[in-house]
């Protein structure tokens, strides 16, 4: 009976914050970015370019991880089996991407600028900022920073402390600065942070095959969700 109640009340963004698909099995993965791009050729040979994500969305292919082990090989039946195949989505730590700054770097607290202060009092105006990285090479694309895992931020190069200046949201990856805390008109508000990518299986079906003693493989899809 219980059962049935929970698949009746399973609504699409369900979300499971803990665990975190785990890491052993998610290294070594292969996937990344992608976007939507409608290309029109018109006859004089020019192209009409559309862009339908402002933001891409990233998809992986895990099955290397569960290659080497039947401890991983377990490990992924029983987290594929409690989050209902497709149902529930989760953290999943994308071994490329998964700083404010780039992986071989150390996180600072002036990586990215995520707003910038309208106080003229430190008591009246905007409290909430997302968190977002800019990724800039000639263009800028700004991704929301939904899942953080650590975080840092300073205003106007200055370091600020959890809980006495700001509270973050770690499922939502809101900063909300307290009241007389609130950045002047022009403060740059910067962060710093390591965070994991919302996302769930792309398929309900876990295909495994079983190549020696103890030993398997599998064809592991997941694909990230907005939130």
């Amino acid at each position: 009976m219980l059962h049935n109640v929970l698949c009746a009340g399973m609504d699409n963004m369900s979300f499971t914050e803990t665990p975190r698909f785990p890491d052993k099995i998610s290294y070594g993965s292969s996937g990344g970015p992608s976007f939507s791009t409608d290309i029109i050729t018109v006859k004089s040979g020019f192209e009409a370019r559309n862009v339908n994500w402002v933001q891409s969305r990233h998809s992986y292919d895990v099955a290397f991880g569960v290659a080497t082990s039947q401890e991983r090989l377990s490990e992924l039946i029983e987290f594929f089996q409690a989050m209902y195949g497709k149902a529930y989505t989760f953290r999943y730590k994308d071994w490329g991407d998964y700083k404010s700054c780039r992986i071989d770097e150390t996180v600072s607290s002036s990586d990215q600028l995520i707003g910038a202060g309208d106080s003229t009092d430190g008591i009246d105006g905007t409290t909430e900022y997302q968190l977002v990285k800019n990724y800039i090479a000639g263009n800028t694309t700004i991704r929301d920073i939904k899942k953080p895992v650590s975080v840092i931020i300073e205003v106007d190069g200055v370091l600020k402390v959890e809980n006495t200046d700001y509270t973050i949201d770690m499922t939502t990856g809101i900063i909300t600065f307290l009241t007389t805390k609130i950045p002047l008109i022009g403060e740059e508000i910067k962060s710093g942070y390591e965070f994991d990518v919302p996302c769930r299986f792309d398929t309900d079906e876990l295909n495994i095959n079983i190549d020696a003693y103890a030993v398997g493989t599998a064809s592991v899809p997941l694909i990230e969700v907005r939130l």
